[in-house]
C-alpha cells in the first residue's frame, strides 16, 4: 500500500530493515575499527542543522541506553552524503590528494553549476534502520537529492561517480563490540519515532581526515540559489 499524500512513504525503511535484520540478530556486526583515525575522502555533505541535529541526538541517546558500546556521531559530524566525488572506501592509481589537485578546480565548477540549477530542499527522516555497518535515520523518498544525484552521474566525470549510490540517509552510531541484545535493540529502534529535517539551503564540499567524518576541512560552499 502506498502512502497517502501528506503521509511519508515508510515501503524503502520497511524492506531495508527486513534485509539487515538477519544478521544484525546473528550479531554479523562491521566493527567500527577505524573510528577516530586518520582516513582520507573527497565527498559532498549536507550537515544537519541544529534542530535537526538535537532530534537526531534524541534518538542516539535512546539506543545508547540499551546498547552502551554503540559509538555516537557527535552531533556537530551528522550529516548526510550528497556525492561520492573520492570515497574513502575506494583506492585509485594515484593518491587521492593528487587527484584532488589535478583535478578538484574542474569538479568544483562542475559543482557549482549543478548547485546553481538546484532549488533548497528539506529532508524529511521518520525511521531509524539497523544495518550490520551502522544504525541510521533514513530519509523519506522522494526527495531532493535523489534528483541531484541523478544530474550529477550524468554531468561529472569524477572517479567516486562508480561508487554505488545507496538510499539517502544519516548515519547516528556504529559499532564498537556484538550487541548485548540484537532484538530489542531492533524492537527498540523499529518503536523509535523521530521528526528530524535536514533544510538544505547549500551543499558543503569536504575533505574528510578523520572517520567517520570527526575530522574534515570545508573546501567549497555551493549555495543554492534561493538563498544567495
Amino acid at each position: 500500500m502506498s502512502a497517502g499524500p501528506n503521509q511519508p512513504d515508510h515501503s524503502s525503511a520497511v524492506a531495508l530493515q527486513r534485509w539487515h535484520a538477519p544478521a544484525v540478530l546473528a550479531n554479523r556486526l562491521v566493527l567500527a575499527q577505524r573510528w577516530g583515525q586518520a582516513f582520507l575522502a573527497y565527498n559532498v555533505v549536507i550537515r544537519a542543522d541544529p534542530a535537526a541535529a538535537a532530534a537526531l541526538s534524541a534518538v542516539q541517546y535512546r539506543l545508547s541506553q540499551l546498547e552502551p558500546s554503540l559509538l555516537r556521531m557527535p552531533a556537530e559530524a551528522l550529516h548526510t552524503t550528497a556525492a561520492f566525488l573520492l570515497p574513502g572506501s575506494a583506492e585509485f592509481d594515484r593518491p587521492k590528494d593528487e587527484l584532488w589537485h589535478q583535478n578538484g578546480s574542474r569538479w568544483l565548477a562542475q559543482l557549482e553549476e549543478l548547485a546553481a540549477g538546484t532549488p533548497p530542499f528539506t529532508l524529511l527522516f521518520h525511521r531509524i534502520v539497523v544495518t550490520d555497518v551502522a544504525i541510521i535515520a533514513l530519509a523519506d523518498e522522494p526527495n531532493g537529492l535523489m534528483a541531484f544525484r541523478r544530474r550529477l552521474l550524468t554531468v561529472m566525470d569524477v572517479p567516486g561517480n562508480s561508487h554505488r549510490y545507496d538510499q539517502v540517509h544519516a548515519t547516528l552510531l556504529r559499532y564498537s563490540a556484538p550487541l548485548r541484545d540484537p532484538a530489542a535493540l531492533l524492537e527498540l529502534a523499529g518503536a523509535c519515532g523521530v521528526q528530524a529535517g535536514f533544510d538544505v539551503s547549500e551543499f558543503v564540499v569536504a575533505r574528510e581526515h578523520i572517520f567517520p567524518f570527526l575530522g574534515y576541512d570545508v573546501l567549497r560552499r555551493l549555495v543554492l540559489p534561493e538563498s544567495r
